[in-house]
C-alpha cells in the first residue's frame, strides 16, 4: 500500500512539474514580495529569470547598452506571453531593468524593485 501511494505521489509531482513547466516562462527571486489586487510588487535586488524562446517586448525612456547587458531606465515597461495563449501575457513595470542574454538564450532582468501583472487581451 505504502509503495502505490508513494509512486501515486511521485507520478503526480512529475506531472504537475511538467505541467507548471510549460505554462509559466519566468521565474522570480527578491527579497521582499506584496500581493495587491491584480499585480504582485518585487522588491530587493529583483531577479527575474525568463526562459529561452520567449518574445519579450522593452520599451523605455533611455538605453544604454553595456558588453553583455542592456539597462533600461525611466517608465520601463516589459510585456511577453505568459502561456501559449495569444491573449495572456505578462507586464512588468519599473523605474530601472537591467536584462542579460544568457547563454543558452534565456534572459534575466535585474532590478531593484518591479511590479508584475498579467494581462488578457479581448478578442
Amino acid at each position: 500500500m505504502k509503495k502505490k501511494l508513494a509512486l501515486l505521489c511521485s507520478c503526480l509531482f512529475i506531472s504537475m512539474s511538467i505541467f507548471a513547466g510549460t505554462l509559466n516562462p519566468l521565474t522570480i527571486s527578491s527579497k521582499n514580495e506584496q500581493l495587491y489586487k491584480g499585480y504582485k510588487t518585487y522588491s530587493g535586488n529583483v531577479v527575474m529569470h525568463i526562459c529561452r524562446g520567449t518574445e519579450v517586448k522593452i520599451a523605455s525612456a533611455h538605453i544604454q547598452s553595456e558588453e553583455h547587458e542592456t539597462i533600461y531606465q525611466g517608465d520601463v515597461a516589459v510585456t511577453f506571453p505568459f502561456t501559449n495563449e495569444k491573449n495572456q501575457f505578462v507586464v512588468i513595470t519599473s523605474d530601472k531593468v537591467t536584462v542579460r542574454k544568457e547563454q543558452d538564450n534565456s534572459i534575466t532582468l535585474l532590478a531593484n524593485s518591479m511590479k508584475v501583472h498579467y494581462e488578457s487581451k479581448q478578442n
